[in-house]
């Protein structure tokens, strides 16, 4: 759309940082931007002063008022699944989720907000695969009150990781049809993110308060996990964009020593972006622009800003002219167009025949990736039962206690006492040891308060 406006602003634990887009009659400039850190030391209601400070400031001295503003906030503060469903419950996809939605996460309706994406559909298989994000309401209501405090009125609130989704497919880089990975980091954190057909596929968040070998060797293995699981060992090396810096050698190092990938910087001069941690704020400000392929919006549907409709009508006045100078210009144009829109559709025509034959051809070759991703899924290993306590004693937060312990080959149960269990689901998903982590029956309390939890998961 012509001159349109539109902002982005990315939150992180220890920075925010916003991009403001403007577009022209064919172009999208970076108008504006900044990035302002945010005191480690200070509480979380000081963290939200400084960035209202910080964001006000830049919109009085921007002097604009974005027609759309999309906000992004950390990784580790959602919670994503994927799901498998029938086919058959399309129709009724939202209140199929909302009737099974405590078989994803043990928490009432009334406590969450959630959005989800159709991301493919098996017809052969009858299967819909869902891309389910979750947000505790206690986890997003600071940064509505913060939104509300600057009088923002806010189109829609995702996470960086999808983002960072939709950068890379505006910019046509989305890795081979195997897809591609991403690797990202910042204060206190590293991000590995896969895409593949234009969709965010998996993604994981890893400490950085962890030895520094030790976060590097967990990082390797789970890009190894995802090489096997989602690229396939007859694809090549798996392509992977590196989002950080120069400073973070030794991590940059072990991935560059890693046989499994092709390790690739990315190249911020097309844009003309002058840091990679502006690139989920340059993304989020694209998708009040352009279509994106990610569309996740965790904003209450009460509060959404709605679309500013002023630059269709300066379209639709645009297009008035246009045709008045058309019917102006005289007949005899006004022929001579009607034979040139005649060949015109005349080659048209013939594109569309070419078009339908590619994507003939493209279908093919996503039937032959799910057959392999298939075959890719029936590899698994095992391990003792020493590795898993091993691993969940050093997992299970000082907070949680466990009074049982189940392990078969189907997988491992436990049941346990938290003061929040919902701490436990991040915690075990984040070992490179389980897979699949999800309650198996609902948060109950004893008499003392605590948390009653039952987890299941399998093992990688």
């Amino acid at each position: 759309m012509l001159f349109q406006t539109s902002l982005g602003i990315d939150f992180q634990d220890t920075s925010v940082s916003v991009a403001l887009l403007k577009t022209s009659i064919n172009d999208v400039k970076l108008a504006s931007y900044g990035t302002f850190p945010l005191s480690g030391e200070s509480t979380a209601a000081e963290k939200f002063d400084q960035a209202a400070g910080f964001i006000g400031a830049f919109l009085k001295k921007a002097k604009i008022s974005p027609a759309c503003v999309f906000l992004s906030l950390p990784r580790n503060v959602v919670i994503i699944r994927y799901v498998d469903l029938p086919v058959a419950l399309k129709e009724n996809l939202q209140g199929s989720l909302r009737y099974e939605m405590e078989k994803f996460i043990p928490l009432p309706e009334n406590e969450i907000f959630y959005d989800y994406q159709i991301i493919s559909e098996e017809k052969e298989t009858g299967k819909l695969r869902i891309f389910l994000a979750i947000i505790k309401r206690t986890t997003l209501d600071p940064y509505l009150t913060l939104l509300n405090r600057l009088n923002l009125r806010v189109s829609g609130i995702e996470f960086c990781s999808t983002a960072i989704s939709n950068y890379f497919s505006d910019q046509k880089k989305t890795g081979k049809s195997t897809g591609m990975a991403v690797v990202s980091t910042g204060d206190g954190f590293v991000q590995l993110d896969f895409l593949k057909s234009g969709f965010l596929q998996y993604s994981r968040w890893f400490n950085r308060c962890e030895n520094e070998s030790d976060l590097s060797d967990r990082l390797s293995q789970e890009i190894r996990k995802l090489a096997e699981e989602h690229h396939g060992e007859g694809n090549g090396r798996l392509e992977t964009m590196f989002l950080g810096d120069v400073s973070q050698e030794k991590l940059l190092e072990h991935l560059k020593e890693m046989d499994e990938i092709e390790l690739h910087m990315v190249d911020l001069s097309k844009n003309k972006i002058p840091s990679f941690n502006l690139i989920p704020a340059y993304a989020l400000a694209l998708k009040g622009i352009r279509d994106v392929p990610t569309d996740i919006n965790l904003m209450p549907a009460a509060l959404r800003k709605k679309p500013n409709k002023a630059g269709q009508y300066v379209m639709l006045a645009l297009a008035m002219l246009l045709i008045l100078s058309a019917m102006a210009w005289g007949g005899g144009d006004i022929f001579s167009k009607r034979v040139y829109l005649g060949k015109l559709n005349e080659t048209i025509s013939q594109l569309e025949t070419q078009v339908a034959t590619i994507e003939k051809s493209r279908k093919g070759i996503k039937d032959v990736e799910n057959q392999i991703d298939y075959l890719n899924a029936l590899y698994s290993k095992s391990m003792s039962a020493l590795d898993i306590l091993k691993d969940l004693s050093e997992r299970v937060p000082k907070t949680a206690w466990l009074r049982k312990f189940s392990f078969s080959e189907k997988g491992v149960t436990i049941d346990g006492w938290a003061d929040s269990s919902s701490e436990l689901i991040p915690a075990l998903e984040s070992s490179p040891l389980f897979k699949d982590v999800s309650f198996l029956s609902s948060i109950t309390r004893d008499r003392s308060g605590k948390e009653i939890f039952r987890i299941g998961f399998k093992l990688n």
